[in-house]
């Protein structure tokens, strides 16, 4: 069983800045230092694809979640980058929680909303594997993923600022 979840957040950038950020390696780098107080690596990147290590400590996650959590968690996002058309872009990611039965996956769409704004709306879907107690806690991650979403669109809005 999984959880459904949509989430939408403002990046306060015009949508090309957003994909030229979204196809330069020094932006994922600057996100997985960024995005959580424990960085992470940048393993592989192409310009249309970033894999991502990324930590996330047990103080980030839904309290359900985290007594059954004793150290940080080790997450491999992968990000496929799509093209800009009709003022949009979508980009798809799944990740794996390593040495946990959570995993989640989704679609962002990216719409240009007048000369200087994006709207990302996420669809995601997450998956906690334990039998009994997998869909009581699939909707607190979620919840938590929609977190991580606002903070990654601030970010991603002072990087362009910064960089572009």
């Amino acid at each position: 069983m999984s959880t459904r979840s949509e989430n939408t957040v403002i990046i306060n950038q015009p949508l090309e800045k957003v994909h030229q950020a979204f196809t330069t390696k020094a932006y994922w780098e600057h996100i997985v230092a960024t995005l959580s107080p424990e960085p992470g690596q940048v393993h592989e990147f192409t310009e249309n694809q970033a894999v991502l290590f990324e930590v996330l400590p047990t103080t980030l996650l839904p309290e359900a979640v985290r007594a059954m959590v004793s150290q940080a968690l080790k997450v491999k996002r992968t990000i496929t980058i799509g093209e800009v058309a009709a003022d949009q872009l979508s980009n798809s990611f799944v990740a794996d929680v390593k040495g946990t039965p959570v995993d989640f996956k989704g679609d962002i769409t990216y719409k240009a909303e007048g000369e200087d704004k994006t709207v990302a709306s996420y669809v995601s879907e997450v998956s906690v594997n334990i039998p009994m107690m997998g869909a009581a806690i699939e909707p607190k991650v979620a919840e938590a993923l929609g977190e991580l979403y606002q903070n990654e669109a601030d970010l991603t809005s002072q990087w362009i600022e910064a960089n572009l």
